[in-house]
């Protein structure tokens, strides 16, 4: 009873199928006569980007703009802004994962000695990779590398250097505020 319900929606897909194929057989030829076309006629839409407005047309061409002197100039310092990189002392082998601290020191070289002064003949103690497969640590400090020379030495601290500074230095003042009222 069900396959015989089933036998017309059947024949009707399969007569559906048999037109469409001629049809597609058809549009091949279209496209193919489509692309022998003149360039002239070829005209491509892009969505809403087709309809386009004077005052979007004068937007778009005001984006497009020269740059002001003003902004040349702020260009060329962002250009120039180049952080240093101040090594830590510290180093770590590409081979291995090993961590050489300056603090600590390693087999055949003295605690307290950075890396940079570690001699070139050094080897990693774990898999006895040479110096020059260790990569140094730096950090970056804030600011223009060539303000870095200037001021009281304080340019050349790192970010939580600074903070100490300035929150060590409010936390004094207010335990010297407070301490006035110690007097009382």
């Amino acid at each position: 009873m069900r396959f015989a319900a089933l036998l017309p929606l059947l024949a009707g897909a399969v007569s559906a199928w048999q037109s469409a194929v001629p049809l597609a057989r058809h549009g091949t030829a279209l496209r193919r006569a489509a692309v022998h076309a003149k360039e002239e006629e070829v005209v491509f839409t892009f969505g809403d980007a087709d309809d386009m407005s004077d005052s979007t047309a004068t937007a778009i061409m005001g984006e497009e703009r020269e740059l002001t002197e003003r902004e040349k100039e702020i260009a060329r310092l962002r250009a120039a802004e180049k952080f240093i990189q101040k090594a830590t002392g510290n180093a770590k082998c590409n081979t291995c994962g090993y961590k050489y601290k300056w603090e600590e020191g390693a087999p055949g070289i003295p605690k307290r000695t950075p890396f940079e002064l570690v001699p070139d003949s050094w080897s990693c103690p774990n898999c006895k990779s040479p110096k020059a497969f260790f990569a140094a640590e730096t950090i970056e400090i804030a600011g223009f590398e060539d303000n870095q020379k200037y001021g009281f030495g304080t340019n050349t601290w790192t970010e939580s250097q600074k903070s100490t500074a300035i929150f060590g230095g409010l936390a004094a003042f207010f335990a010297l505020f407070i301490s006035g009222y110690a007097l009382n």
